[in-house]
């Protein structure tokens, strides 16, 4: 009774929270302080897929959502990307019945590292996907191998592990499983890799087995790259799913010799799309034909997005507080030609008002230095970028801060070519913030 309870006001939470913005988590907390057994009482037709790790669980789990769909699967997933036990139970009751049952093919879930092991500690897990593991904020989730431990927890419960091989640190994850288990997607070099790690960020120096040094053959972004330890001999294990020719000028490239297209030409994208064919070839779908249906797929406009501003080309990406993520876009831009400004947006964490500058120092800002005509300085932590661009070398006259996001058109008067808009822990009011950015 209670459990029915608890969907049925769930349900009428989601639906009048969606008028208020109060649509992903509220209903789940109610639904778990009604029946705290309630994820342990859901019942599965179809099988269940997730997705964690430090970096691109939103747009991975909904590229696999799309793939399955594409391929004539009835899906679930949380679109929004709320992967806290709340979200995820807000996920879940939307599309149950009163008694617990979900009549889907396939739920594909994306789940805060910290919450795996509470999430599949309840429901039952089919193949999980970890898609790596950087730097995040110290001050939310400490270090790598805390956050190991964390999901190490939850591995035991999944039928079959996706694994990045080019990632010493989640690779580990492997360790004890059964034959035929894991399954690993990486990328062979490609003309961004680079000889030596060009970021700050860079947390497996040394073998996480052995503690001895690590060595690469070239490495992809921070630590992400094809690796061996001569002392134990931890390395690199050939990928079931391989991504090769990357051409980051067309977007062609091949996964086991399929061609492949994507229209979101960064390291990033190309690893996550490997990721997202590897775990539906393994829930099923032939390779090609996910491959297809990935080709489909459009990134959340939150996340990316193209407009004008004054007659000058701008482009918007989403980063959140995380340096691995501020780096790779950085790297896009870096590699576009023309002239170019730079607009940093930064602000407090807006459900906790955590005001920790500390992560923007693992952020290497250095390599805008001479590669940028202007830095524009944006958000509540305004000063504090500027502080750390002037650390970095950067040219104090062609800093340009303002804080007040009103203000911000006027401030792109005062530089030039293309604008690229860099929005960084926008928690919690991604659309809000990112419209007033626009």
């Amino acid at each position: 009774m209670r459990f029915a309870l608890a969907v049925l006001l769930g349900r009428v939470i989601r639906f009048v929270g969606k008028f208020i913005g109060r649509s992903t988590t509220l209903p789940g907390r109610l639904a778990l302080r009604l029946d705290p057994d309630f994820l342990r009482k859901m019942k599965f037709d179809g099988k269940v897929l997730a997705v964690t790790g430090s970096n691109g669980k939103t747009t991975t789990q909904n590229l696999i959502a799309h793939i399955l769909r594409e391929n004539g699967y009835s899906v679930i997933n949380n679109t929004e990307g709320s992967n806290l036990s709340a979200g995820v139970a807000t996920t879940l009751l939307e599309h149950c019945t009163l008694g617990g049952r979900i009549k889907s093919d396939f739920v594909v879930l994306e789940v805060d590292e910290r919450f795996t092991p509470i999430v599949f500690s309840q429901i039952p897990l089919d193949i999980f996907l970890v898609n790596n593991l950087l730097r995040d904020q110290v001050v939310r989730n400490g270090n790598p191998d805390i956050v190991l431990e964390k999901i190490a927890e939850a591995a035991p419960h999944a039928g079959t592990l996706v694994l990045n091989a080019d990632d010493p640190i989640s690779l580990q994850l492997a360790d004890g499983r059964q034959p035929g288990t894991v399954v690993t997607f990486g990328m062979a070099r490609t003309p961004h890799s680079t000889d030596s790690c060009q970021h700050l960020t860079h947390d497996a120096k040394v073998c996480p087995k052995c503690f001895g040094k690590m060595e690469y053959d070239f490495f992809h972004y921070n630590h992400i790259g094809s690796f061996h330890c001569p002392k134990c001999g931890y390395h690199t294990p050939a990928p079931d799913f391989l991504a090769e020719g990357v051409d980051f000028e067309s977007g062609d490239f091949t996964i086991d010799g399929a061609p492949a297209h994507v229209d979101y030409m960064t390291a990033f994208y190309f690893m996550n799309f490997t990721a997202a064919t590897a775990v539906c070839a393994t829930a099923g779908v032939p390779l090609e034909a996910a491959i297809r249906a990935g080709e489909s797929f459009t990134v959340s406009r939150v996340r990316y997005d193209e407009f004008d501003v004054d007659g000058r080309r701008a482009i918007l990406m989403l980063t959140k507080q995380n340096p691995v993520s501020l780096d790779q876009n950085i790297d896009y831009v870096i590699t576009q030609p023309g002239p170019k400004t730079v607009a940093l947006y930064v602000n407090n964490v807006l459900y906790t008002e955590d005001k920790d500058i500390s992560w923007l120092y693992d952020v290497s800002f250095e390599r805008l230095v001479g590669r940028v005509d202007h830095v524009v300085c944006s958000g509540g932590r305004a000063y504090d970028l500027a502080v750390r661009l002037e650390l970095a070398g950067f040219d104090p006259e062609r800093l340009i801060i303002e804080a007040d996001n009103a203000k911000l058109r006027e401030a792109m008067r005062r530089s030039t070519g293309t604008i690229y808009v860099l929005a960084a822990s926008a928690f919690g009011d991604e659309d809000g913030i990112l419209e007033v950015l626009k």
